[in-house]
């Protein structure tokens, strides 16, 4: 029935929200294409998925944390104004205004005007009547020289901000590679329909020729029987086989989103290409294979900026073992000097020299933290080596997965000839009355197995190409 022109109460606003209902369903279900292709399906998860989206967040949240970080070397500008009177006295009046600019090195700079007056001012407050100009710097030749909080948050955060490039890879390889599996069995399940369809369609033929056959006086009754139970055999295998294709669908469609994150629905008018269970002809791995996946999967690149980030707090441990030995010195000026009044110069009356000196006694706390941060980046250490040849074997293993399922479906295909050649010398037999067709179907439900088996045979060995790709950490790159 049309939607905008049934029946709705009399209620225009029931009428106009049934028709936007059918428009946005007309719309998503337009989307999918008629043959939904693995390259088409795969562009679709990577463009829409949540999961895709999620990961492409992942190097902006890497960007802002190393923009955080900097911030600890944005130049600080500050002003101070203090004042007191009381009972008709100026106690004081007091202005501080400066800018620090640190620096990658440990060096802070600084520079600043100091104006105080009063009549009860502290003696080493005293500035000049045009106020005190003062440019320095302060250095850490102790704890901090080489490594301080600063730097060291600035490295963590470029060392986080590698691993969050790396945890979108792998988001990427684990999506896909579910994606890819979910799309390899819809297909499976398709070609197993075909298969079955096939099947029905023959035994449909068989009985229809076995009832002629009878009502001309050729066969007995109990054959026709034997063909329909056939028949019957053959449409549930049908039934299961639909029943596996439409739930395959289902778990297909878990991965179609469209633009606006809202889940598309698989059509069933909606099919595969069978060509997309087929695997390359010839397999063989690079050399240079597993160096590479070892070099740059994700996994290991995650591993390593983690190692990165806690040889860093290491060696900001180890600082800390180094007294504290502060030098501070800036050049002080009278004010006059800016617009150059009673021939004063620039910076050119005095300086202010101080030296901070502390060091814990016995530094427990500090050797303690170390030994930590020591420990923790063996363990990682440990933990990357096993990762390496966990991953090394997994790649062995796919590989070996490839090379026995290559031959299967190369033994299977000859099966599914032989058997083929069987059915087809039992028909003729058949037809000459010298075979019955107990031995026809007999001969007919080995191919008709062989036949699924091989479609079985295929997706395992197409799995399997996508489960290398996956463990190698490049399934991802693959589609990018």
């Amino acid at each position: 029935m049309n939607v905008l022109t049934r029946n709705t109460g009399g209620d225009p606003v029931s009428g106009l929200l049934a028709a936007f209902a059918f428009l946005v369903a007309s719309i998503t279900s337009a989307q999918l294409p008629p043959t939904l292709t693995r390259d088409a399906f795969v562009r679709i998860v990577l463009d829409n998925h949540p999961m895709a989206r999620q990961a492409a967040l992942r190097p902006e949240l890497g960007e802002a944390t190393v923009r955080s970080a900097r911030g600890g070397f944005d130049p600080v500008a500050s002003a101070n104004y203090d004042e007191k009177k009381f009972d008709d006295k100026n106690y004081f009046q007091l202005f501080d205004a400066g800018l620090k600019v640190p620096t990658w090195y440990g060096i802070e700079l600084f520079a600043g005007f100091q104006e105080n007056s009063g009549e009860l001012l502290d003696p080493q407050s005293f500035t000049p009547d045009d106020g005190l100009l003062k440019v320095g710097g302060q250095i850490s030749l102790g704890q901090g020289l080489f490594i301080d909080q600063r730097r060291a948050t600035l490295k963590r955060s470029q060392a986080y901000q590698r691993a969050t490039q790396a945890e979108q890879e792998q988001m990427l390889n684990d999506l896909l590679l579910h994606a890819l599996n979910d799309h390899t069995d819809w297909v499976a399940a398709y070609r197993a329909v075909e298969v079955a369809d096939a099947a029905v369609g023959l035994a449909s033929i068989r009985l229809e020729a076995v009832r002629g056959s009878w009502r001309g006086g050729d066969r007995p009754a109990i054959d026709t029987l034997e063909a329909f139970l056939q028949l019957q055999d053959r449409q549930m295998r049908q039934q299961q086989a639909e029943l596996n294709f439409r739930n395959a669908g289902l778990r297909l469609s878990n991965h179609l989103w469209n633009a606006a994150q809202q889940p598309l629905e698989l059509q069933p008018d909606v099919v595969p290409d069978p060509l997309d269970l087929v695997s390359p002809a010839t397999f063989q791995l690079p050399d240079t294979a597993i160096a590479f996946a070892v070099a740059n999967h994700p996994l290991l690149a995650q591993a390593g900026a983690r190692i990165d980030q806690l040889e860093i707090d290491r060696r900001l441990r180890s600082e800390f073992l180094k007294p504290e030995l502060d030098l501070r010195y800036q050049w002080l000026g009278d004010g006059a000097a800016i617009t150059n009044e009673g021939s004063t110069s620039l910076l050119g009356e005095g300086y202010q020299f101080g030296v901070g000196f502390q060091v814990p006694l016995f530094l427990r706390r500090e050797r303690g933290e170390l030994s930590m941060a020591k420990l923790r980046l063996t363990d990682a250490n440990f933990g990357l080596e096993r990762d390496r040849l966990r991953i090394r074997n997994r790649i062995g293993e796919r590989v070996n997965d490839i090379n026995v399922f290559a031959a299967q479906v190369q033994l299977g295909a000859d099966m599914v000839v032989n058997n083929e050649r069987l059915l087809a010398g039992e028909n003729q037999r058949f037809s000459a009355g010298e075979s019955s067709l107990f031995l026809v179907n007999a001969r007919e439900v080995p191919l008709i197995d062989a036949r699924i088996r091989q479609v079985d045979l295929e997706a395992r060995l197409r799995k399997a190409y996508f489960s290398l790709d996956h463990e190698a950490g490049t399934l991802w790159r693959v589609w990018r």
